[in-house]
């Protein structure tokens, strides 16, 4: 019994010395939920992650005692007390949940678990993650299997010996039970309606904890957003007449063009406006690339008679009712 007890003290802490290497070795630290994961999902993520992290999974305890620890130490840094706070106030190390620790940014990490989702069909007490609806159209199921749909409160009729669903029927929402016969036609139908993958529930950077939704935005997402914020204050600029940094150059821009504008058609020149080119470089450009237009329009076609001018009709004429 006392060899059994050191054996388990030994492997506990190894475990401690893993984690706190972890801890040191990694910035980041992902909470991942692995409910439905096949051990064979795991093997290849885990197989994957070499390189880019490690995935620890173990009891919830020891993990909570070893960050507690960790926190307590003499020269436990603040990064060390706030993970401990964090994950005790929200409970982030609890139930079946899996720590990836990891230095690759979140959106990387999140493709590579989304390339391990797999198809998997609705088992009885499953809980649904999304809603399941069973298509209207051809079963190529026998006649005798009417009865079972009509349990279901799916209407169908017979066609070509085989049973036809009338109108698409939804059998699961999200989050109900998976019961047997749900279970049941699904299966027969061949429909496999539900994906499972190693799902990232939060996520620890640096004294900050990121939900599911915030992982979400990439830099791609909030680069738009800012501009579209900038585009938005600009245009509310000058819209109500109020100059701001997001609006000066647009604003200097159109009261450039505007002079460049008005110094062409009053032949005003000033000075130049930049690439070696003048004012009245752009004025006879433009006059001499609308000159040979303006030809050709007033010029007649060659060897076609000029339009005669129609002949007015006088109201003298109309009046008599045409007998002049």
């Amino acid at each position: 019994m006392s060899r059994r007890t050191i054996i388990v003290s030994e492997e506990k802490k190894e475990y401690e010395e893993k984690m706190n290497s972890l801890m040191d070795q990694y910035a980041r630290v992902m909470f991942v939920t692995i409910e439905n994961v096949r051990s064979q999902q795991i093997h290849n993520i885990r197989r994957e992650l070499r390189g880019k992290g490690v995935l620890v999974m173990g009891k919830k305890t020891l993990q909570r005692k070893i960050v507690e620890n960790r926190a307590n130490r003499a020269d436990a840094s603040e990064n060390d007390k706030a993970f401990h706070e964090k994950t005790s106030k929200m409970e982030l190390l609890r139930y079946n949940t899996g720590l990836l620790f990891t230095n690759e940014d979140a959106a990387t990490i999140c493709d590579m678990l989304e390339k391990h989702r797999i198809q998997a069909p609705a088992r009885v007490g499953a809980i649904a993650p999304v809603d399941v609806i069973v298509p209207a159209g051809n079963t190529g199921l026998e006649p005798t299997m009417t009865s079972f749909f009509q349990a279901l409160n799916i209407a169908t009729k017979i066609t070509k010996g085989t049973v036809d669903i009338l109108n698409e029927k939804q059998v699961v929402t999200t989050g109900d039970k998976v019961d047997s016969s749900t279970a049941t036609l699904l299966s027969k139908l061949k429909i496999f309606p539900f994906f499972y993958r190693m799902e990232v529930k939060s996520m620890w950077d640096r004294g900050v904890v990121f939900d599911a939704s915030d992982l979400s935005v990439t830099e791609t997402v909030v680069e738009q957003l800012l501009i579209n914020g900038i585009q938005n204050i600009a245009a509310l600029s000058l819209g109500a007449g109020i100059p701001t940094e997001a609006s000066l150059p647009i604003a200097v821009t159109d009261a450039f063009k505007k002079l460049v504008a008005a110094s062409i058609a009053t032949k005003y020149d000033f000075d130049d406006f930049g690439a070696g080119q003048s004012i009245k470089d752009a004025r006879e450009g433009k006059l001499a690339a609308a000159a040979p237009a303006a030809a050709a329009a007033a010029a007649p076609a060659a060897g076609k008679p000029a339009p005669k001018a129609a002949v007015e009709s006088s109201d003298d004429d109309d009046d008599m009712g045409g007998l002049f």
